[in-house]
């Protein structure tokens, strides 16, 4: 076969990107959904922007890949119209981003507001299970990541059974990975998985364990992790990505059968 045009090539990875992205930005609107239930119309709404946001996007990520899929040799112009069409994606991306990190710094604003009109004295209440997790998430939301470290080591360390001490720990390793703190990262996101099995976050910290493993040139663990992500989570968006992976890595996805045993029996 043919090697592909840089063209169509950096489309590619330009679409891996985009894809991290997107799942990224999936996982902080679920941590919005599940952390911030404020009762207000105005932030619903921009919620309920940002879930047809990412919509949208999947379904022209989906598109781009079908187009990559079927494109010949020759087609430059595919490719131009291709890396406009990601420009475009990106532009929405980035503005997404924007409005979480507006809608993070509103939800905070509010919870002072709650606080002062709820308590005239001027002793503060101790700090719950959810006010220390909120305060956490809103700082790595907005790139405060030794605070947001400190914060869900906080939470974790008080509320070690809390219903969000998955996701606190997994953010840890989200911290740590935007700090580009890779062995931090990799310890972060194994004791997601060694502490919180079954946790809706397993799937995500085996991915990123396994891109973190991939940067540190640990290409047999990477690999290993990929292919357990595929297994364990068909149908999860972790899966996808952990396949496109495999495929740049020139691994199969699926594991092989053991070989057969055509040695002849004797009695």
């Amino acid at each position: 076969m043919a090697a592909l045009p840089a063209a169509q090539a950096g489309t590619k990875e330009e679409l891996m990107r985009l894809q991290s992205d997107v799942l990224a930005l999936q996982n902080q609107i679920r941590e919005f959904e599940k952390t911030f239930n404020l009762r207000t119309d105005g932030l619903k709404s921009l919620v309920e922007q940002l879930n047809d946001q990412v919509a949208k996007s999947n379904l022209i990520l989906g598109r781009i890949s079908t187009a990559l899929e079927t494109q010949t040799t020759g087609a430059q112009s595919a490719d131009q119209a291709l890396l406009q069409e990601i420009k475009t994606l990106t532009a929405k991306i980035d503005d997404s981003n924007t409005r979480i990190s507006v809608l993070a710094q509103q939800l905070a604003e509010l919870k002072v507001q709650s606080k002062s009109l709820s308590s005239p004295t001027p002793v503060e209440p101790p700090q719950s299970g959810d006010s220390v997790y909120n305060q956490a998430f809103t700082d790595l939301v907005q790139g405060n990541f030794d605070l947001a470290v400190q914060g869900f080591t906080t939470y974790l360390n008080s509320y070690p059974g809390g219903e969000m001490a998955a996701s606190a720990q997994y953010n840890i390793g989200e911290a740590y990975y935007s700090q580009n703190r890779l062995p931090q990262a990799s310890a972060a996101f194994t004791e997601v998985l060694k502490t919180y099995p079954g946790s809706d976050k397993e799937a995500s910290a085996l991915f990123k364990r396994a891109k973190i493993a991939l940067a540190m040139q640990k290409t047999p663990n990477a690999i290993a992790d990929f292919k357990d992500v595929v297994a364990r989570f068909p149908d999860s968006p972790e899966s996808g990505l952990a396949k496109s992976e495999l495929q740049k890595l020139g691994v199969s996805s699926t594991k092989p059968a053991p070989a057969k045993d055509t040695r002849r029996k004797t009695r």
